[in-house]
């Protein structure tokens, strides 16, 4: 959004040749000049809020907008904090109440995108969905919201960046990734990714900033969506899902180029881009190469130490069921169909029922997480790379 800058002069009526030139006092130029300014003023400050889609507002604090006639939007929002720690959950209020240099703006949350915190700056920087931004600074200190853990209201100078996802009433939530594919928003972890065609695919380069290797914090390409989000508690998955092999463009570790694996993780209540942070929490399918899979759970996995691999830890991990005999197909891929609704795991690979259960263990708490709920990731092992093509997801 362009910034609105008071025009460096007020232009007269017209002065050219045939005119009528008006002869005005200067007291009287004064105040001509003032109406003007404050004319032009009005219909920048009209402009912005038509922009925005927002309202003026004098009270401090969060400010309740009103949803668009028949349609009931729900926001979710994910904070990062300034410990390095993450929040998803319910705003408890519909909108953010932004001080300008001319108003007060009652911003609906549902328009935003993103919300970073200059805390040296003492301000804020509010994306729209639209792509537009404006600098404020709000005038409450502190953001409430129902969670997992339950309610909870993290004031601004523990906050970093909120990120909010906007979803119909009954649909799941698209998430708040930079990539869009299958109507849900991807964000890319360890590897690049890019769109082509109709697949995702994942690229032989490491995601810039991070620390990509064995002696590193982590390998393999992933994608996340939805990481702890309620809404995302019963659905279906569908997709197809390419196993390429290893390029030699991205192989550090000598891996043939035959190395297949992959798998889908689900329910995922928290996990980390670097293996090295505790919280890897959620069911996965996991395939290999040879047609082997394998049903696990894990809680507050992590790979100890600051950097490096070694044998992974965790509050507690279990295997659900395992297997034999998928035949994978590095070319044209393999379809992939889960169901999760209540404690029923329901998996088909290329249209065959392989899992049928029910996990009655699901709903247990162990350190601070359940797999009750959660969206997806999808990832590939080590340096192998690959592609998904005609995702889906619905709200069961």
């Amino acid at each position: 959004m362009r910034d609105m800058k008071t025009p460096q002069s007020i232009r007269h009526p017209s002065r050219s040749t045939g005119a009528k030139r008006l002869l005005v006092s200067p007291c009287k130029q004064s105040v001509t000049a003032r109406r003007r300014l404050a004319l032009w003023l009005f219909r920048s400050r009209t402009a912005l809020v038509a922009l925005l889609g927002i309202g003026m507002v004098c009270s401090a604090g969060f400010a309740r907008s009103e949803t668009p006639a028949g349609k009931k939007m729900l926001v979710r929002a994910t904070l990062d904090l300034a410990d390095g720690s993450r929040l998803v959950g319910t705003p408890l209020e519909t909108s953010l109440a932004l001080k300008v240099d001319f108003a007060t703006l009652d911003v609906p949350l549902a328009k935003i995108r993103q919300c970073e915190i200059h805390h040296k700056q003492e301000n804020v920087v509010i994306k729209l969905q639209n792509g537009d931004e404006t600098t404020g600074v709000l005038t409450a200190g502190k953001f409430p919201m129902e969670t997992v853990l339950g309610n909870l209201t993290p004031t601004l100078d523990l906050i970093d960046r909120i990120t909010f996802s906007v979803s119909e009433e009954g649909a799941l939530p698209p998430g708040d990734g930079p990539i869009n594919f299958g109507n849900v928003n991807w964000t890319p972890w360890r590897t690049m990714f890019e769109i082509q065609g109709d697949k995702l695919v994942s690229l032989p380069k490491v995601r810039p900033g991070f620390n990509y290797g064995h002696f590193g914090n982590g390998r393999s390409a992933t994608l996340v969506t939805n990481i702890g989000n309620l809404d995302w508690r019963d659905y279906s998955v569908e997709f197809e899902m390419g196993l390429t092999g290893v390029n030699p463009a991205h192989n550090p570790h000598g891996l043939p180029a035959d190395f297949r694996s992959g798998g889908l993780s689900f329910h995922v209540a928290d996990t980390k881009e670097s293996w090295n942070e505790k919280g890897e929490s959620h069911y996965n399918f996991g395939i290999s190469g040879d047609g082997s899979w394998t049903l696990g759970c894990c809680y507050n996995g992590r790979v100890p130490g600051l950097v490096g691999y070694q044998p992974a830890i965790a509050d507690s991990q279990r295997t659900v069921a395992s297997g034999k005999g998928l035949k994978i197909d590095p070319v044209k891929g393999n379809k992939i169909r889960l169901s999760v609704v209540g404690t029923r795991i329901q998996i088909w690979v290329d249209g065959e029922s392989i899992v049928d259960i029910r996990d009655e263990k699901m709903g247990e708490t162990i350190g601070g997480q359940t797999l009750d709920h959660g969206g997806i990731a999808i990832s590939w092992g080590w340096e192998c790379i690959g592609w998904i093509r005609n995702f889906s997801a619905t709200k069961l």
